[in-house]
């Protein structure tokens, strides 16, 4: 029993050292708070890498804290910034103050630009072509790029409002890509007739280094006009570069078939049906009404974009397809004598687009009598109507009205009444007659007129080269 209870004093007192010592331990502990990273980049928001232990412990293994951090950092603003770090373990407490910087060490983008296209002549000036300049923290900073040149070299910089620069260089090169402009003098297609002589017009030619160019010109080709058909000639030419341009002129040799000018009617119970104006949404309904009979006819054609590809329709049908204007405006058409040609050549173009050949039918807006003419050049249809026979063009005018074209509208029987009593009135001359088939009451009238005409032993036929012209008397 003694024994026993020795044992359990000596236990009791061991217990009681043991707690002390642990005791005593537990009070030596310490805490250490430790920042990991104090600089940062600006514009990355991050957490904050503090790390936080108490040491000393019993156990003798740190113990990892989880601490309080006070205060606030920008990060999109450079700048030092102070923490309040705060660690507790037990009874114990521990703060410290550590100071954490926002720094901008990325240097803005430079970007040198080029313009499409663009070149410096040899000898030249050189345009700057642009620059941008961006900063991760001052932004657009493109106004404080500096440009200094040496030689042929061009160096940029620029630098932010934290002391980052960035720099680049561009080198001029200089170069002439352009080859000369080849203006040709005259029409870049006429047609003459054949052995009539071939008029070189020549060209000119610039160039945007060398300047004038033309006496450079190289010709090659030729026209012989005693041969019916297509004829080039080419020029050519070269700048001080190596640059080659090219143009070509298209002369069409025809062979004729009867006088130019003023023509003897020809003989024999003729009709031949024209519209002018056209096409038109009436224009396919009258296409039908011709192949109805085996009807040839005539078109002189003017531009309309809604039925233009109607105008390779009437040629695919077999009809005769001549020029009247691109632009049915008279104060345009006959301004001058070039304005004529050229919107002659603009509507001889969409014909043959749509035909794949030239026509050299046509008939004057409002006819060669015209007077409204004389208000823009004296003698202008005098001219033209020379220049026609010249070029190997064919005007027709009219010799029977129907009378679609007056100011007061007239009815479909009128019309047919005016066509035959203007036909029959030829006495057996071949009759041209005159409609628009922009009018559907006058289209109306073409069937009985062909009935009309077949009864009474006439033919129709499309105009052509030795067709009888109708020309009325020139008045200007």
């Amino acid at each position: 029993m003694k024994k026993v209870l020795i044992s359990l004093i000596c236990l009791a007192v061991a217990a009681t050292a043991f707690w002390g010592i642990r005791k005593y331990r537990d009070n030596q502990f310490g805490i250490s708070i430790t920042l990991q990273q104090s600089e940062f980049p600006v514009g990355k928001s991050v957490e904050i890498p503090v790390t936080a232990l108490a040491t000393g412990v019993y156990e003798e293994k740190a113990v990892t804290l989880v601490p309080e951090i006070g205060g606030n950092v920008d990060w999109n603003k450079v700048g030092q910034y102070t923490l309040t770090v705060t660690a507790r373990y037990k009874k114990k407490v521990k703060t410290e103050n550590f100071t954490v910087t926002v720094t901008d060490k990325e240097a803005p983008v430079l970007t040198l630009l080029t313009k499409e296209g663009y070149f410096t002549l040899p000898g030249g000036t050189y345009e700057e072509e642009g620059y941008t300049a961006v900063d991760n923290y001052d932004g657009d900073i493109t106004d404080r790029v500096e440009l200094t040149r040496d030689g042929d070299t061009i160096r940029y910089s620029v630098t932010d409002a934290n002391g980052n620069t960035s720099t680049a260089e561009r080198t001029i090169v200089y170069s002439d890509p352009l080859a000369p402009v080849i203006t040709l003098n005259g029409e870049p297609e006429m047609t003459i007739m054949r052995r009539k002589p071939y008029l070189e017009e020549g060209a000119t030619a610039v160039d945007n280094y060398d300047g004038d160019v033309t006496e450079q010109i190289v010709l090659s080709g030729g026209v012989d006009t005693s041969v019916v058909g297509e004829h080039m000639v080419t020029y050519t030419v070269k700048d001080s570069s190596g640059n080659k341009a090219t143009a070509v002129r298209y002369i069409h040799v025809i062979e004729s078939d009867r006088p130019i000018g003023d023509e003897e009617e020809a003989k024999g119970k003729v009709i031949y049906l024209t519209f002018d104006d056209g096409p038109s949404p009436y224009t396919r309904q009258l296409l039908d009404v011709l192949d109805k009979y085996n009807v040839k006819a005539t078109f002189f054609v003017v531009y309309n974009k809604n039925f233009v590809d109607m105008i390779g329709e009437e040629f695919r049908r077999g009809h005769a397809v001549g020029i009247h204007c691109y632009n049915h405006d008279y104060s345009i058409v006959y301004k001058s004598e070039a304005a004529y040609w050229e919107d002659f050549e603009k509507m001889q173009a969409v014909i043959k687009e749509q035909t794949g050949q030239r026509t050299n039918l046509l008939r004057f807006p409002g006819g060669s009598s015209n007077t409204v003419s004389r208000k823009h050049e004296k003698g202008l249809m005098t001219k033209l109507a020379k220049q026609m026979g010249e070029k190997g063009y064919y005007y027709f005018d009219w010799n029977v009205l129907s009378g679609d074209a007056e100011a007061k509208p007239i009815s479909t029987d009128e019309v047919f009444k005016n066509v035959t009593k203007g036909i029959e009135g030829l006495k057996g001359r071949p009759a041209v007659v005159l409609q628009h088939d922009i009018k559907k009451f006058s289209l109306d009238a073409v069937e009985r007129i062909i009935q009309w005409g077949l009864e009474n032993g006439y033919t129709f036929l499309p105009l052509d080269e030795t067709s009888f012209g109708a020309h009325h008397g020139i008045n200007n």
